[in-house]
């Protein structure tokens, strides 16, 4: 059975642009997200559910996907060179809103009380990977996420550097998938950057752009520099 949100004749996924040239498409999705990025934190969301994460994916995906918003329908596996070219094992398709539900449930949890700023932080971060590994969407899992904690964050009264996410945005993906290996997982790397752009923990050093670029070049012995983004690949297994 070949991917159904693929065209028929080229690997490619379908967009409401028609392009079928995958490089293209890449050059055509961000230009597009990135526009719809440009004001989208400033959102206020009353609720931090499902529906909202749906939400996000829509507002940010939906001038280039039809199925924007959407829970995917098929299994998926990606090749991370990260994981020495295994796959993170995503939800299958039936248990998304049920492991969605689970998780958001543990969200609501989440209540500042002036004293536990960074113990939110360290819960957010693992409920933040949990729904980053369900990979609720076929594309744009990464930065639905991102947006979604960035905003539940900023709903709890914290003054979010969103920027930082964008600049070291391949090693924000590198760091979800290592947080995204149930036992195994290491929250370490993704830790470092939710304490900086939440808790503003590296302007405490004197040059924090450069300490920054330091900090973020590296998960374990991986050069982020080397970070090419590949295609998730349908699966009937």
């Amino acid at each position: 059975m070949r991917d159904p949100y693929l065209f028929d004749d080229v690997d490619v996924l379908k967009n409401r642009a028609n392009i079928k040239n995958s490089e293209l498409l890449r050059t055509a999705e961000a230009d597009i997200t990135n526009l719809a990025m440009a004001g989208i934190y400033n959102r206020k969301y009353d609720k931090f559910d499902t529906q909202t994460l749906q939400d996000i994916n829509l507002t940010i995906f939906g001038q280039i996907y039809d199925w924007a918003g959407e829970f995917r329908t098929i299994q998926m596996i990606k090749a991370e060179d990260v994981l020495g070219g295994d796959t993170v094992r995503y939800a299958y398709p039936k248990e998304i809103k049920k492991q969605l539900t689970a998780s958001m449930k543990e969200l609501s949890k989440l209540k500042r009380n002036g004293d536990n700023d960074r113990d939110i932080v360290f819960r957010l971060v693992r409920i933040i990977s949990q729904i980053w590994q369900i990979h609720p969407f076929r594309e744009g899992n990464t930065r639905t996420t991102i947006v979604f904690a960035v905003l539940f964050a900023k709903s709890l009264g914290f003054e979010v550097e969103h920027e930082l996410f964008r600049i070291h945005s391949s090693y924000v993906r590198n760091a979800l998938v290592w947080a995204s290996q149930g036992i195994y997982s290491k929250y370490e790397y993704l830790e470092k950057i939710f304490y900086d752009a939440i808790l503003h923990e590296y302007s405490r050093t004197e040059n924090k752009t450069e300490e920054a670029a330091k900090k973020y070049e590296k998960i374990g012995d991986y050069e982020v520099k080397n970070y090419k983004e590949k295609p998730h690949q349908y699966t009937d297994n």
